[in-house]
């Protein structure tokens, strides 16, 4: 695919730090535990698509990574409150994202290898031209990560019950959540990305029928949002095992209509290393949300047919 940037590379740096220079930004930031951030604390956060593989009612829970392999990440959400510029507490945060093959939990194929857009198309050994079709090693139970080329997805309905690399919490009074999870992998027609939602006024419940697991039911929605992460470093990241044997074109920011079309450099997350001295400790993402607990915001409109 031809690169289309969405912003020059100076636009995109220059932006970034303008915006990291707003005074109320940093002093918030560091009032509540946050090196830096990288959008206005008091303007509120742009909406993205939701996508198509969102399950409601997932487990309260802060680690989900369920033995996925993968970099560890600890991802750290601070949730503001746009109108007063204050940290919003009690708020759901819906956590969910692929694996390091491009595979959502709940829409994972079985055996008869048939995930979201179904088996790859015929071509010259099994691969057709261009960038092949997302057919990586997975667990076993796990099926192709969604083609390019079939246009918007269908309905979202899960085919199987799995829950990796999903899960809710709630903000505390500094408006904080902290997620134990692996950096995302890729699947085609999108970049590295983490979807959120932003909940209120739910209520916390058995889940299916479960005396031990809870989950958050309802509750209104104020805001629905992806996190990306600094390109030349998750490029680089992409290079090394597992997500290196996840053999298909990796979209980059620039290619990635969602991130070009919906404000995609508003939601880059602050990651530095857990430990310098050993990378295989993985990394800590920042991000700084701002939200109008108020409102409904629309979802953001797709722009050409993707995959969420």
């Amino acid at each position: 695919m031809p690169d289309r940037p969405c912003l020059s590379r100076r636009s995109l740096i220059k932006a970034t730090a303008n915006s990291a220079a707003a005074w109320h930004l940093q002093r918030a930031a560091r009032a509540f535990g946050f090196a830096t951030a990288k959008s206005t604390v008091c303007k509120t956060t742009p909406e993205q698509t939701v996508g198509p593989y969102y399950i409601p009612s997932e487990l309260l829970r802060s680690d989900i990574r369920e033995g996925k392999p993968g970099l560890p990440l600890s991802l750290r959400v601070l949730v503001m409150n746009a109108r007063t510029c204050q940290p919003l507490p009690h708020a759901a945060i819906d956590v969910w994202h692929c694996d390091a093959s491009g595979v959502y939990a709940g829409f994972s194929a079985g055996p008869e290898g048939m995930g979201p857009g179904g088996p790859p198309p015929p071509g010259a050994n099994g691969i057709p031209p261009g960038p092949p079709p997302g057919f990586g090693p997975r667990d076993a139970g796990d099926g192709p990560g969604p083609p390019q080329s079939m246009g918007p997805p269908p309905a979202s309905k899960p085919i199987n019950d799995r829950t990796f690399l999903r899960g809710i919490q709630f903000t505390g009074d500094t408006g904080q959540v902290t997620f134990a999870t692996i950096f995302p992998g890729f699947y085609m027609g999108r970049t590295n990305h983490i979807h959120f939602k932003v909940r209120e006024g739910g209520r916390v419940v058995q889940r299916n029928g479960s005396s031990t697991q809870k989950t958050y039911m309802e509750g209104h929605t104020s805001h629905i949002g992806q996190i990306f992460f600094p390109e030349d470093l998750t490029a680089k990241l992409m290079r090394a095992q597992p997500y290196a044997g996840h053999t298909i074109h990796r979209m980059t920011q620039a290619e990635d209509d969602i991130f070009c079309s919906q404000h995609g450099s508003e939601s880059i997350a602050r990651l530095v290393p857990a430990d310098p001295a050993k990378p295989e400790a993985g990394y800590l993402a920042e991000l700084i949300v701002a939200v109008d607990p108020s409102k409904t915001p629309a979802e953001a409109e797709m722009g050409p047919p993707r995959w969420g």
